[in-house]
């Protein structure tokens, strides 16, 4: 197999997992470059990780990469697809693709010129998660009929879109949002960078909101601030289908003869990294490591497999992760935030001036249909 090559935009903390994954299957992936905004830091990425750390454009495009990975913080995200796209690079971006309606109607525009193609995929790992991939394969088995509704509090605003989407195949059905956002009261426990045991309470914001789609599938979606990383807030998800239900590992279903059966979801893991390897229910697998056992965390794991499924793209025009989706879910994203990004709607800017205050006042948002240049 020819070695996947790319390199890295940024030099904070996300793009470390792209360095981990190279530095942990050297046979699939060789990062050709990781540009820096100094030289010290550069210096210092080098000497840590032992990888080609740069400072400029010109060492990144003499390293001959295959594409780009746009691993810079979300403000500056489309601009650096834009130009590296602009340079005439396939690009890998970090989500979201944009933080506006108008960012991600470009990058359609963009994608759509005949004259001037250009390759861009976005980084939606959480699909290829272990979990998240065994249940969407069980939703796609049929063993729980059609799916119609789901309930999430897993991971946050384009993550939870994508994932309710796999789950409930709804593609780019069009779906009313209305909900609400709480401030409620929890103990601090971790941040991204430290531990705390003082017992301090604080507020985090809680988002609820409902996606009704327009054949009748239901989507709950519910989220807090800190639930990506304190040890007492868990993640659940709870799928319905018309034969029956998956709640996290345990599933409920009717079988060949329409009788109830009961079976938790089958885990094998390294015994010593604990990584999964394989998920199953009954005779049917459902998971399997890509990489075989490699050491990788989930999140690195499935970035890996976008990495992969890039190449892929490159090589076939074979998408892993349609670009259109992406687009719909960062929309999405900026419409469970605010309601005052309502493309299509006749609104003079005093009247979304006041769409915004109605927002900021109640905390309610929802959306009616309205077009995209993706669908």
């Amino acid at each position: 197999m020819k070695k996947i090559r790319f390199a890295i935009i940024g030099s904070g903390w996300r793009s470390l997992f792209y360095v981990r994954i190279a530095k942990a299957l050297p046979e699939y992936f060789t990062l050709t470059a990781l540009c820096c905004r100094s030289q010290e830091k550069a210096q210092r990425f080098a000497q840590e990780f032992h990888i080609p750390a740069v400072t400029s454009e010109e060492e990144v495009i003499s390293s001959c990469p295959d594409f780009i990975v746009s691993a810079v913080s979300k403000t500056n995200m489309w601009d650096t697809v834009v130009h590296w796209m602009d340079l005439g690079f396939p690009v890998l971006s970090e989500t979201p693709a944009g933080l506006s309606f108008s960012q991600l109607a470009k990058l359609w525009e963009m994608r759509q010129n005949k004259e001037k193609p250009v390759q861009l995929q976005v980084a939606e790992q959480y699909q290829f998660y272990p979990r998240y991939q065994a249940m969407i394969n069980l939703a796609k088995s049929g063993r729980l009929g059609e799916p119609v509704s789901l309930y999430l509090s897993a991971m946050h605003d384009y993550h939870a879109a994508s994932i309710i989407r796999c789950l409930l195949n709804t593609g780019l059905e069009e779906v009313r949002l209305t909900g609400n956002t709480f401030q409620m009261p929890v103990t601090e426990t971790k941040s991204r960078y430290e531990t705390f045991t003082d017992g301090k309470i604080a507020f985090k914001d809680q988002r609820l909101v409902t996606f009704e789609f327009e054949k009748g599938k239901l989507a709950f979606y519910d989220f807090m601030s800190d639930q990506y990383r304190s040890p007492i807030r868990s993640r659940n998800l709870h799928l319905r289908g018309t034969r029956g239900e998956a709640v996290n590992d345990t599933v409920y279903f009717l079988n060949q003869d329409n009788l109830p059966q009961k079976e938790k979801l089958q885990f094998k893991a390294d015994p010593l990294t604990g990584e999964i390897l394989e998920i199953s229910i009954q005779d049917e697998t459902l998971y399997t490591a890509p990489f075989g056992s490699c050491g990788l965390p989930e999140d690195e794991t499935a970035i890996a497999q976008m990495l992969a499924g890039m190449k892929t793209y490159l090589d076939t025009g074979k998408e892993i992760y349609p670009l259109e989706y992406a687009l719909e879910d960062a929309y999405l994203a900026l419409l469970m935030s605010s309601p005052s990004v309502l493309p299509g709607k006749d609104l003079s800017p005093q009247k979304d001036l006041a769409a915004e205050k109605a927002f900021l006042a109640n905390g309610w948002f929802q959306r009616s249909s309205s077009p995209r240049p993706w669908k």
